[in-house]
């Protein structure tokens, strides 16, 4: 019985033709950075999420340090959801703040505006809003409107949420600045690795142009500050412009087989998806299935992949305040955050990908209701 992987990219026979094409054009140009690609790729990203500018630099943890290098936020605090890739707050230690982890709502795994109001205090810079497995916040109007009267910046790490969208829009232009990954599991990839950053301000854009090399500004040659090197390359843009022309569509598969998962787990006790909010598009990076009590998550990850060749993940365990390093650097301890421990130890993220076929998704549904029903 074949191994039912957990994530896949998308690129279809015309995409790969068009990839091997132009970067065949690429390596005989000599231009391999810096070029025509890249620059479409930008555009074509900025439109879709309807933002003005969009910056592409080399990984999605690039482009959250780009954005907190414009916020400045050294010495400050910045709100992270304990329930997100430690990426996430490590952004914030790189830009020069400290992360403040905030419990989550164990429906949507998302953070708990609760607990935004009751970490915020005179130190507090903004917030890194996590679309955690693609789903943009039910609440986001309210966090929102909170940071704006708050004077806190909103930087939304939309790494699982390209594609994503609510009442209030598409991910990448719901907040101040907002960090897309395109590491090769994400709903799209720059051919294995990238990142991207979206804004509506200049001034932001013109941060990240500059960190992305070497901190130069107006002059080649002249590094008006301390920046790095995080291009990304024409060869990567070209991958990445095949994947975003055809987002939608990546998005409606990815749709359909949660669909599937939805009606095959409704009637299931022992385990519960997360909500979709009417009118509202999840690109699903991840599918987390939140299982009962009585089901130990590393039990049932063990069985499914032993006896149903079904690979699994989780979303995320253990949770950021409860990884070694952040242990040792702040001190958190078990109890901390009770409802993310509680709920992420419980949850399984099953294979979600635009080539699973119905009769996998089947397969898997099969095998979870035979372990948890």
């Amino acid at each position: 019985m074949e191994m039912i992987q957990v994530a896949k990219p998308y690129f279809t026979d015309d995409d790969i033709d068009f990839i091997t094409e132009n970067t065949r054009d690429v390596l005989k140009s000599g231009m391999l950075m810096q070029g025509k690609w890249v620059r479409e790729f930008e555009e074509t990203f900025a439109a879709y999420c309807g933002v003005r500018y969009a910056r592409a630099v080399n990984s999605g943890t690039s482009a959250l340090i780009s954005a907190l290098n414009f916020f400045e936020i050294e010495g400050k605090e910045v709100l992270v959801p304990t329930n997100t890739f430690l990426a996430s707050a490590n952004a914030v230690i790189f830009a020069g703040g400290t992360p403040v982890f905030c419990d989550i709502v164990p429906e949507t795994l998302l953070i708990d505006f609760d607990e935004i109001v009751r970490r915020t205090n005179e130190k507090t810079a903004g917030l890194v809003l996590v679309h955690q497995a693609g789903l943009i916040p039910p609440d986001l109007a309210r966090i929102r409107d909170y940071c704006r009267d708050n004077n806190l910046f909103l930087l939304e790490d939309s790494a699982h949420a390209a594609g994503s969208s609510s009442a209030e829009g598409r991910a990448g232009g719901l907040g101040d600045a907002s960090a897309f990954s395109m590491l090769a599991t994400k709903i799209i990839t720059a051919g294995g690795e990238g990142g991207m950053v979206t804004t509506n301000s200049e001034a932001l854009a013109h941060r990240a142009t500059s960190l992305r090399f070497h901190g130069e500004d107006h002059k080649r040659g002249i590094q008006d500050r301390v920046g790095y090197s995080w291009r990304m390359t024409e060869i990567q843009a070209i991958a990445g412009l095949t994947q975003v022309r055809r987002l939608d569509e990546i998005v409606s598969l990815r749709m359909s087989v949660a669909a599937r998962y939805d009606e095959g787990f409704r009637d299931l006790e022992s385990a519960n998806a997360l909500p979709l909010p009417e009118g509202c598009r999840n690109a699903y990076y991840k599918y987390p299935l939140i299982l009962g009590d009585h089901l130990s998550r590393p039990d049932v990850k063990e069985r499914l992949e032993k006896e149903f060749a079904v690979k699994s993940g989780t979303s995320y365990w253990p949770t950021c305040h409860l990884q070694p390093a952040y242990r040792e650097k702040y001190g958190y301890a078990e109890g901390d955050f009770p409802k993310a421990e509680h709920t992420l130890n419980q949850t399984i993220a099953l294979p979600m990908h635009c080539h699973l076929t119905e009769e996998e998704v089947d397969r898997v549904i099969a095998a979870v209701r035979a372990i948890a029903g």
